[in-house]
Protein backbone atom coordinates (compact mmCIF):
# COMPACT_ATOMS: atom_id res chain seq x y z
CA UNK A 1 0.00 0.00 0.00
CA UNK A 2 2.74 2.20 0.83
CA UNK A 3 4.72 1.66 -2.38
CA UNK A 4 2.02 2.28 -4.57
CA UNK A 5 0.91 5.27 -3.02
CA UNK A 6 4.94 6.82 -2.73
CA UNK A 7 5.20 5.56 -7.11
CA UNK A 8 1.56 7.47 -7.50
CA UNK A 9 2.95 10.52 -5.94
CA UNK A 10 6.03 10.09 -7.84
CA UNK A 11 4.35 10.21 -11.11
CA UNK A 12 2.31 13.39 -9.96
CA UNK A 13 5.35 15.22 -9.42
CA UNK A 14 7.43 13.64 -12.10
CA UNK A 15 4.55 15.10 -14.52
CA UNK A 16 4.92 18.63 -12.57
CA UNK A 17 8.49 18.78 -13.38
CA UNK A 18 8.76 17.51 -16.56
CA UNK A 19 5.83 20.59 -17.63
CA UNK A 20 8.92 22.69 -18.84
CA UNK A 21 9.46 22.17 -22.55
CA UNK A 22 13.73 21.92 -21.70
CA UNK A 23 13.11 19.75 -18.69
CA UNK A 24 10.99 17.82 -20.93
CA UNK A 25 13.50 17.52 -23.60
CA UNK A 26 16.42 16.70 -21.69
CA UNK A 27 14.50 13.80 -19.85
CA UNK A 28 13.61 12.37 -23.23
CA UNK A 29 16.55 12.44 -24.20
CA UNK A 30 18.37 10.60 -21.26
CA UNK A 31 15.64 8.17 -21.36
CA UNK A 32 15.71 6.93 -25.17
CA UNK A 33 19.52 7.09 -24.64
CA UNK A 34 20.52 6.21 -21.27
CA UNK A 35 24.22 6.57 -20.66
CA UNK A 36 25.04 9.80 -22.66
CA UNK A 37 27.25 12.84 -20.68
CA UNK A 38 26.83 16.01 -20.84
CA UNK A 39 27.99 17.15 -23.76
CA UNK A 40 26.25 14.53 -26.12
CA UNK A 41 22.99 15.81 -24.50
CA UNK A 42 23.60 19.74 -25.00
CA UNK A 43 24.04 18.39 -28.99
CA UNK A 44 21.33 16.75 -28.95
CA UNK A 45 18.69 18.83 -26.81
CA UNK A 46 20.90 22.08 -28.85
CA UNK A 47 20.19 23.50 -25.28
CA UNK A 48 22.93 26.67 -23.46
CA UNK A 49 25.10 24.82 -21.28
CA UNK A 50 24.30 27.18 -18.47
CA UNK A 51 20.36 26.04 -18.93
CA UNK A 52 21.48 22.26 -19.84
CA UNK A 53 23.34 22.25 -16.38
CA UNK A 54 20.60 24.18 -14.25
CA UNK A 55 17.61 21.38 -15.77
CA UNK A 56 20.05 18.69 -15.00
CA UNK A 57 21.10 19.70 -11.43
CA UNK A 58 16.89 20.36 -10.80
CA UNK A 59 16.08 16.68 -12.28
CA UNK A 60 18.86 14.92 -10.30
CA UNK A 61 17.69 17.07 -7.12
CA UNK A 62 13.98 15.53 -7.43
CA UNK A 63 15.22 11.79 -8.42
CA UNK A 64 13.95 11.88 -11.70
CA UNK A 65 17.64 11.01 -13.13
CA UNK A 66 20.95 9.60 -11.73
CA UNK A 67 24.03 10.59 -11.89
CA UNK A 68 27.43 8.34 -12.22
CA UNK A 69 30.97 9.23 -13.11
CA UNK A 70 32.60 6.69 -15.05
CA UNK A 71 36.13 6.41 -16.69
CA UNK A 72 36.26 10.15 -16.80
CA UNK A 73 32.58 11.03 -18.00
CA UNK A 74 29.86 11.92 -15.75
CA UNK A 75 26.42 10.14 -17.73
CA UNK A 76 22.97 10.36 -16.85
CA UNK A 77 20.06 7.88 -16.45
CA UNK A 78 16.64 8.34 -15.48
CA UNK A 79 15.76 6.38 -12.19
CA UNK A 80 12.31 4.87 -13.47
CA UNK A 81 14.75 1.97 -14.88
CA UNK A 82 16.79 0.04 -12.62
CA UNK A 83 20.03 -1.25 -14.93
CA UNK A 84 22.43 -3.81 -13.48
CA UNK A 85 26.03 -2.98 -13.33
CA UNK A 86 27.24 -4.96 -16.37
CA UNK A 87 24.81 -3.72 -18.85
CA UNK A 88 25.91 -0.01 -17.71
CA UNK A 89 29.47 -0.91 -18.47
CA UNK A 90 28.36 -2.13 -21.63
CA UNK A 91 26.17 0.77 -22.49
CA UNK A 92 29.07 3.00 -21.25
CA UNK A 93 31.67 1.46 -23.48
CA UNK A 94 29.36 1.27 -26.82
CA UNK A 95 29.06 5.09 -26.25
CA UNK A 96 32.46 5.29 -27.95
CA UNK A 97 32.43 5.28 -31.60
CA UNK A 98 35.99 3.05 -31.83
CA UNK A 99 34.97 0.55 -28.98
CA UNK A 100 31.60 0.31 -31.08
CA UNK A 101 33.05 -0.32 -34.26
CA UNK A 102 35.44 -3.01 -32.88
CA UNK A 103 32.76 -4.93 -31.40
CA UNK A 104 30.82 -5.08 -34.41
CA UNK A 105 33.84 -5.62 -36.61
CA UNK A 106 34.39 -8.92 -33.86
CA UNK A 107 31.06 -10.14 -34.05
CA UNK A 108 30.73 -9.77 -38.07
CA UNK A 109 34.09 -11.62 -38.66
CA UNK A 110 35.22 -14.89 -37.13
CA UNK A 111 37.97 -14.09 -34.73
CA UNK A 112 40.03 -11.42 -36.40
CA UNK A 113 43.51 -10.52 -35.74
CA UNK A 114 44.51 -6.70 -34.89
CA UNK A 115 45.87 -6.34 -38.45
CA UNK A 116 42.67 -7.18 -39.80
CA UNK A 117 40.47 -4.71 -37.27
CA UNK A 118 42.52 -2.19 -37.74
CA UNK A 119 42.50 -2.24 -41.77
CA UNK A 120 38.89 -2.34 -41.55
CA UNK A 121 38.40 0.48 -39.12
CA UNK A 122 41.20 2.52 -40.57
CA UNK A 123 43.26 2.98 -37.36
CA UNK A 124 46.70 3.19 -35.80
CA UNK A 125 48.00 -0.40 -34.51
CA UNK A 126 48.75 0.93 -31.26
CA UNK A 127 45.53 3.02 -30.59
CA UNK A 128 43.70 -0.47 -31.49
CA UNK A 129 45.87 -2.26 -29.08
CA UNK A 130 45.16 0.01 -26.18
CA UNK A 131 41.56 -0.16 -26.98
CA UNK A 132 41.56 -4.22 -27.41
CA UNK A 133 43.55 -3.94 -23.99
CA UNK A 134 40.56 -1.78 -22.79
CA UNK A 135 38.23 -4.40 -23.61
CA UNK A 136 40.27 -7.57 -22.47
CA UNK A 137 40.18 -6.17 -18.94
CA UNK A 138 36.81 -5.20 -18.69
CA UNK A 139 35.86 -9.02 -20.27
CA UNK A 140 34.21 -7.90 -23.31
CA UNK A 141 36.41 -9.68 -25.35
CA UNK A 142 39.52 -12.48 -24.95
CA UNK A 143 41.52 -13.48 -27.20
CA UNK A 144 43.93 -16.96 -28.53
CA UNK A 145 47.19 -16.52 -29.67
CA UNK A 146 47.90 -18.63 -32.53
CA UNK A 147 52.09 -18.50 -33.64
CA UNK A 148 52.94 -15.13 -33.46
CA UNK A 149 49.37 -13.75 -33.92
CA UNK A 150 46.45 -12.69 -31.52
CA UNK A 151 42.67 -13.38 -32.77
CA UNK A 152 39.66 -11.98 -31.01
CA UNK A 153 36.57 -12.62 -30.49
CA UNK A 154 33.85 -11.05 -28.16
CA UNK A 155 32.76 -13.13 -24.72
CA UNK A 156 28.99 -12.71 -24.74
CA UNK A 157 27.86 -11.59 -28.29
CA UNK A 158 24.27 -12.10 -27.43
CA UNK A 159 24.21 -9.37 -24.60
CA UNK A 160 26.25 -7.03 -27.06
CA UNK A 161 23.35 -7.85 -29.89
CA UNK A 162 20.71 -6.75 -27.44
CA UNK A 163 22.18 -3.98 -26.28
CA UNK A 164 22.59 -2.74 -30.13
CA UNK A 165 19.26 -3.56 -30.23
CA UNK A 166 17.51 -1.64 -27.53
CA UNK A 167 19.64 1.50 -28.26
CA UNK A 168 19.81 1.49 -31.55
CA UNK A 169 18.61 5.13 -32.05
CA UNK A 170 20.28 6.43 -29.44
CA UNK A 171 24.10 5.52 -31.01
CA UNK A 172 22.85 7.31 -34.03
CA UNK A 173 25.44 5.63 -36.42
CA UNK A 174 25.55 4.22 -39.72
CA UNK A 175 28.05 1.09 -39.06
CA UNK A 176 25.00 0.29 -36.10
CA UNK A 177 22.13 0.75 -38.79
CA UNK A 178 23.99 -1.71 -41.21
CA UNK A 179 24.66 -4.46 -38.58
CA UNK A 180 21.43 -4.22 -37.01
CA UNK A 181 19.64 -4.45 -40.65
CA UNK A 182 21.99 -7.39 -41.76
CA UNK A 183 21.35 -9.05 -38.57
CA UNK A 184 17.57 -8.79 -38.49
CA UNK A 185 17.81 -10.33 -42.09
Amino acid sequence: MFFRLTYWLFLIFMHRYLELDARRRIYDCISKSPGLHFREIQRRTNLATGALDYHLHFLHKHGLIRIEKTAGFVRYYTTDVAYDQADKELLNLLRHDTIRHILICLIEKKQPNASDIAKVLQISQSNLSWYLKTLEEKNIIVHKKKGRFRFYSVVDKDRIIKCLLTYKASFMDEIVDRFIAAWEE
